[in-house]
């Protein structure tokens, strides 16, 4: 439960009000219809930490984590 309680502080569900603000951005500021949240990624790459293994090790054959965002229209 500390997770949950810790993913609430860092980012709170947006209220119902919060939610259609949101979506009103989206369409008045991009012509986006009915989306509350973008969400992008991308692979960092990281030296190799010591005693990982293939932990961080990835397909493209390098060390890397993910990084993921979730943003408003803002």
């Amino acid at each position: 439960m500390i997770v949950n309680t810790l993913m609430k502080e860092v980012m709170p569900e947006p209220s119902e009000e919060q939610s259609k603000a949101i979506a009103e951005d989206f369409w008045n500021i991009w012509n986006f219809p009915n989306c509350i949240g973008a969400v992008d990624g991308k692979r960092v790459n990281i030296e190799e930490p010591a005693n990982s293994a293939f932990v961080y090790f990835n397909y493209k054959k390098t060390f890397s984590v993910n990084l993921l965002a979730l943003v408003d229209a803002n």
